[in-house]
């Protein structure tokens, strides 16, 4: 009698905690196997369209920090976050493995875990890389897109197109860096989700942008990095080539969409969802408003 007065003892003190702290309860948690591999998935609410959050790169949904987006979300959406392969609770990926593959996996698992389409297209930061390969395989899955403090998609490309040895004379501090960013982008072992960064930015190049899709970009307040001169250990030549790229990744992030809107959060933090959450969730409701007051496709 002493331990099932105790059992109901707990119950009651864990439910009166969980509201105290507004943690969502999911609805569904579960590994699903995508072809090779198994991806972990949590969902929290319902209705449609449903939201789906691809974190930044080394990151996995599992991990929390979307918490207070979640609460406001999930009473009218459901909303879902995952780990890919390599990362999180997801297993690990022993085949080749790009943004394509990441995508594939994707769509495998958001039809297997019954994640109704459309779907709102949440990234933040190098999450921001699978979704443009989504879109590309799915479009017609696609209903809005909103990127937070996205990974331009020329980075990692250009990262490497800043280095010109030929030309360029460089101190052995700066070659020991140019050879440790090559050796990440030939080497996939190099990087925490043993991605094919090569692969997988030839991938994004060639890949569609979003049409008229709805497109909300949410940069945090100083998410468009300025330039300026050249820092005492910065070859200036690289320098100057890695401000004209940036640049023009810029140009080509903020003209995806033709339905687009660029707006500028109040924190300068990388994760927007974190330190300033409202912001993502009122970008979210536009893209919903939007979506309900757009005219049914035939």
């Amino acid at each position: 009698m002493i331990k099932i007065t105790a059992f109901i003892s707990l119950a009651i003190l864990l439910q009166t905690y969980c509201a105290s702290a507004n943690i969502v309860a999911p609805a569904v948690s579960k590994h699903v196997d995508v072809g090779g591999v198994k991806l972990y998935i949590v969902c929290y609410g319902e209705g449609t369209p449903s939201i789906v959050v691809n974190s930044g790169f080394g990151g996995a949904g599992s991990q929390g920090g979307w918490e207070e987006v979640i609460r406001h979300m999930s009473p009218s959406n459901q909303i879902c976050l995952y780990d890919r392969a390599n990362l999180g609770k997801s297993e690990p990926f022993s085949g080749h493995y790009d943004v394509g593959v990441m995508a594939k996996q994707l769509g495998i698992l958001l039809k297997k875990a019954q994640v109704q389409a459309p779907h709102i297209l949440v990234g933040h930061s190098y999450g921001s890389y699978p979704i443009k390969l989504f879109n590309h395989a799915f479009p017609e899955r696609v209903a809005a897109i909103l990127l937070v403090d996205p990974t331009q998609y020329d980075m990692f490309n250009n990262a490497i197109a800043k280095w010109a040895p030929e030309q360029d004379t460089y101190s052995a501090s700066f070659t020991q860096r140019m050879q440790d960013e090559l050796s990440g982008w030939h080497n996939p072992d190099q990087n925490p989700e043993k991605v094919d960064l090569k692969a997988s930015a030839q991938l994004i190049k060639d890949s569609r942008d979003f049409g008229d899709t709805p497109y909300v970009l949410l940069w945090s307040k100083n998410g468009v990095w300025r330039g300026g001169d050249a820092p005492v250990d910065w070859h200036p030549k690289a320098w100057q080539r890695m401000k004209t790229m940036y640049a023009e990744a810029i140009d080509k992030m903020h003209s995806l969409s033709s339905d687009k809107k660029i707006v500028f959060a109040n924190t300068p933090q990388h994760n927007i969802f974190q330190y300033e959450p409202e912001s993502v969730v009122k970008e979210l409701r536009y893209l919903l408003d939007k979506l309900n007051q757009a005219p049914e496709k035939n």
